[in-house]
């Protein structure tokens, strides 16, 4: 599988930058409860929810993990890809020592900025120059959900995230393979505090406090219906 297969960095998916899209698929993945929220899922049962776009279809990662998570997720025909392999995502909601907009944007692209490594490959094939693919996505109004995944103030905060991004075209109907990881430094004192003691990133804490890195894993068994 080639590059023909992706979209390039400077094309507008249906329409939209990847700016804009990283902030939908933000929305997306930080509005659903925790319970339900597909990086929370470690078999893939909730991969379908609030997939309402009726162009793409949003993939998440997980809030760190040792153990490599598998996931089996159906997906129609005709549906596009999109997700982060790492991300940053921070809003004034969860930076509770953050004011504006810049501060927000500036705390993401720190983290991001230490990325150790990563990789991705789509039916084995690994995607080249992945940080080529760095977005990060224009500021916009995040709608956390009751229950939500950091136990936040339900409600809306502006929100801005940064990360490495892969948009995937359609894929002929049948059983297809995605796999990525990645592993970045956990430096700020603000982020690192979050990783080691917020019950969502239970899974790495002992790993964050040791390491001082968020790691992740996941591959997706993904079947494209007819």
């Amino acid at each position: 599988m080639g590059f023909e297969y992706l979209y390039k960095r400077e094309e507008n998916p249906f329409g939209l930058s990847w700016e804009e899209w990283a902030a939908k698929w933000c929305n997306w993945a930080y509005s659903i409860p925790e319970i339900i929220n597909p990086a929370n899922d470690e078999t893939g049962r909730h991969c379908g929810v609030n997939q309402s776009n009726e162009n793409v279809w949003f993939l998440s990662g997980t809030f760190g993990n040792v153990t490599p998570v598998r996931r089996k997720c159906i997906i129609p025909t005709g549906k596009a890809i999109f997700f982060p392999v790492l991300v940053k995502e921070d809003s004034l909601a969860e930076d509770y020592d953050l004011k504006t907009e810049e501060e927000l944007a500036n705390r993401a692209k720190t983290a991001t900025d230490r990325y150790l490594h990563m990789s991705a490959s789509i039916d084995g094939i690994k995607i080249e120059n992945l940080e080529t693919y760095r977005i990060r996505s224009k500021f916009f109004d995040l709608n956390f959900s009751n229950g939500n995944i950091y136990n936040v103030q339900a409600g809306l905060t502006r929100s801005v995230c940064d990360g490495f991004w892969v948009f995937i075209k359609p894929l002929a109907a049948g059983i297809h393979y995605i796999h990525f990881r990645g592993e970045t430094e956990l430096v700020e004192s603000h982020t690192r505090n979050i990783v080691e003691n917020r019950e969502v990133y239970r899974s790495i804490w002992q790993h964050a406090k040791e390491e001082r890195t968020f790691v992740l894993e996941v591959f997706y068994d993904l079947i494209i219906s007819k």
